[in-house]
């Protein structure tokens, strides 16, 4: 019952009433202690006044953040969010006592207010997500896919917090003829990109047959195909395919959001930039900029620029490397800059030269550009737009997800480009700079329990379905 599609649509709902509440509920409160009672007409008067509009400015912002889709990576991302979106309401709430002429708002009911919020919500989200994986997690999973690529995506899953996935098995193309059986015991299938076309269509039609839950890794294909529109031709239906190239009002549109928002940048972030360029001089001997080709519109190259992290001719003896987990060659303030983000505030510089955007993909240096697009097909689609200083793989990914995944980040924002797409990227860039992880460098997977797991699903045996059990397989087998 619970667990039922309705149910399940109708949960976001549910935690969209609790978040107004419990934001209403903080002003009122904040109201209660500033006065030590109930608050006086004038002053409670105008916020009666704009208590809609900052009920809709909560919506919009949660909405903006993605706080209202399931959060599988974990719960800190999710506050991450809250805590943003919180802000965000009390500087909206500062403009609409001011648009209201309600100067008799008190400024300290505001402070007060956000500090009870982030409380109350986090508190009430705390709870509705342990709720959500209790109702909508635990879902035993049917992975299909070759051993060598189900191994990439194992790795990815057993990264996910207790309690969402139990992968109970990993089908290989040659065993589909087994998939109605195995159907039986899961409650989902996970399927890997690079199967045919006939064997996803096989697939799908088995799931729904069973009613399983199928997800796909998208493939170039998959991404051309979403979002297409149907028409007619006499009786026959035909989907159009439109060009993925934006069309010069959307490039308009963008190139003005761009000056608007790098303008702003700029002016606001004047002291941080005078700060970083102290910072970096004093750090290490070395100029405080640094530029490095990189690979924009159409292919063309550009200078980007940087504040400098790294010692002074880092690549020197190796020639061009990614950045490695605690990576020698960062300074001790090139750590704080980029865990801030706060070394890339001079391509704003960029943005309004015209090479790059605030939103689009992270441009890359021409000798990765070749390396990539030898290995990957359909590589080069990704500059059919603007680099940019943000973007969804900045947003979902992380500093070591693969060129390929990454891609798919890309051309599925590049597909689906709006104005209301780039301000919730923007939006939601806010969270992730907060929590720092897409500026750690690369790093391997040295986790034995959690390799040996891998290892035996790729390898057929169904002993184990997560490295909790292995390792209390591991306890009984030692007893």
């Amino acid at each position: 019952m619970f667990r039922s599609r309705a149910f399940k649509s109708v949960f976001p709902y549910l935690v969209a009433t609790g978040d107004l509440i419990l934001v209403l509920t903080g002003f009122l409160a904040a109201f209660y202690i500033r006065f030590s009672g109930p608050a006086p007409a004038i002053n409670w008067e105008p916020f009666l006044k704009i208590a809609p509009w900052v009920a809709l400015v909560t919506l919009i912002l949660f909405a903006g953040l993605n706080l209202y889709h399931v959060h599988q990576n974990g719960f800190a991302s999710l506050l991450r969010g809250v805590v943003t979106g919180i802000f965000g309401v009390m500087v909206a709430t500062m403009a609409l006592t001011y648009w209201f002429r309600g100067f008799a708002f008190p400024r300290s009911v505001l402070l007060l207010a956000a500090l009870l919020q982030v409380i109350l919500v986090c508190s009430w989200r705390y709870l509705s997500w342990h709720i959500e994986r209790w109702l909508f997690g635990r879902r035993r999973l049917l992975v299909v896919g070759p051993p060598a690529e189900a191994a990439k995506v194992l790795g990815k899953l057993f990264e996910l917090p207790r309690g969402w996935f139990e992968v109970r098995r990993v089908l290989a193309p040659e065993e589909l003829d087994a998939l109605p059986s195995e159907l039986l015991q899961v409650d989902a299938v996970l399927v890997v990109p690079s199967l045919s076309r006939e064997q996803k269509a096989a697939i799908l039609s088995r799931c729904l047959q069973a009613r399983r839950e199928a997800y796909m890794v998208p493939d170039f294909y998959d991404i051309m195909v979403s979002g297409s529109s149907m028409f007619q031709l006499d009786d026959l239906p035909v989907v159009e395919i439109q060009d993925i190239r934006l069309t010069w009002l959307q490039r308009a549109i963008k190139r003005a959001l761009d000056l608007t928002l790098s303008g702003l940048g700029l002016l606001l972030g004047l002291p941080l930039f005078i700060l970083s360029a102290v910072a970096v001089t004093f750090s290490s001997p070395g100029p405080v900029f640094y530029t490095q080709e990189r690979v924009g519109y159409r292919g063309r190259t550009f200078l980007l620029y940087k504040f400098r992290t790294m010692v002074k001719d880092a690549e020197k003896l190796t020639g061009p490397v990614l950045a490695q987990e605690k990576d020698p060659r960062i300074t001790p303030v090139g750590k704080i800059l980029r865990a801030t983000r706060l070394d890339e505030l001079p391509q704003l510089i960029n943005v309004i030269k015209g090479d790059m955007s605030i939103v689009g993909p992270r441009p890359e240096r021409p000798y990765f550009v070749n390396q990539f697009a030898s290995e990957i097909p359909n590589y080069h689609y990704r500059h059919l737009v603007k680099p940019g200083l943000t973007g969804l793989a900045q947003i979902y990914g992380k500093y070591t997800t693969s060129a390929e995944d990454k891609l798919r980040f890309d051309l599925y924002y590049i597909r689906n480009y709006s104005l209301w797409l780039d301000l919730k990227i923007i939006l939601q860039t806010i969270p992730v700079t907060l929590g720092g992880e897409g500026a750690q460098g690369q790093k391997k997977d040295t986790d034995p329990e959690k390799q040996a797991v891998i290892h035996a699903l790729v390898n057929g045996r169904q002993e184990v379905a997560s490295v909790e059990e292995f390792k209390v397989q591991r306890v009984v087998k030692t007893e």
